[in-house]
């Protein structure tokens, strides 16, 4: 069974490499990492001990019906997706998210393998601490993998895997996305090290504003941007944010 929060759309993938391109999401529940200012905290944030982990310091309800655990089967997944749009007959990217999917590869192999036999694209949402499965790569188009700052509050041995970023480095099929805040200075430093232990190419690097309003992404990107242009990297917005702040059902 698949641990699932929501499964939405159609909408547009919001942030790197892909973003703006017409999309489902399947937003999966539960996560090895406790990000300060995750804006998907309801995957995780159930008790009060990871509660405290976040920004708002909100508890969220596992039983709510909306945004909490729901126990689905590999056809329950299908079968709400095509609800959702025909993925059958009118092929698109199925994003899958979290929470982190790479802790649910295995539950995930059927629905993904079906998608791609109908000709979608799947991508898949990774903060890159966990290698894929020989199995599970083969149903994969694309990980956005996004490397976790020591922005994020998490500790480094528990956020940075260097070796898991090179096998998803190898597959060829990643992209490398990381959260930039206020702080972009010090950011940015942590990115080059980073790409330059997992020998990453800055063709496959985009830096994206923290935040989960229009104004504090435009105001964050501005004050980087540059810095970032000059290294190589590119630069994400968070399309959704402009569009709908931050409605989780967008």
């Amino acid at each position: 069974m698949l641990k699932i929060s929501q499964l939405f759309g159609p909408t547009v993938q919001g942030e790197g490499s892909a973003a703006g391109r017409h999309c489902l999401f399947v937003r999966l529940f539960d996560c090895n990492l406790e990000c300060t200012y995750c804006d998907t905290a309801y995957t995780w944030a159930v008790t009060a001990e990871k509660a405290a982990k976040t920004r708002s310091g909100r508890r969220y309800d596992r039983d709510d019906p909306a945004y909490g655990l729901k126990l689905m089967g590999s056809d329950d997944v299908l079968t709400s997706l095509r609800k959702l749009w025909d993925v059958q007959s009118r092929p698109t990217i199925i994003v899958v998210s979290g929470g982190e999917p790479m802790m649910q590869q295995q539950a995930l192999f059927p629905v993904l393998q079906q998608l791609r036999d109908w000709g979608n694209e799947v991508h898949i949402e990774t903060a890159g601490t966990i290698p894929p499965t020989a199995a599970f790569d083969s149903v994969v188009t694309q990980y956005n993998v996004s490397p976790k700052l020591a922005n994020s509050g998490n500790r480094l041995s528990k956020r940075y895997k260097p070796a898991v970023l090179a096998a998803l480095h190898a597959t060829g099929k990643a992209w490398f996305k990381f959260v930039i805040t206020d702080d972009h200075q010090a950011d940015l430093a942590e990115v080059d090290r980073i790409v330059a232990d997992v020998h990453v190419p800055v063709t496959r690097v985009m830096v994206m504003p923290e935040g989960s309003d229009g104004r504090r992404n435009i105001t964050t990107a501005q004050q980087m941007v540059d810095a970032a242009l000059t290294r190589g990297y590119g630069l994400s917005f968070r399309t959704h944010v402009l569009l709908w702040n931050d409605d989780p059902d967008r």
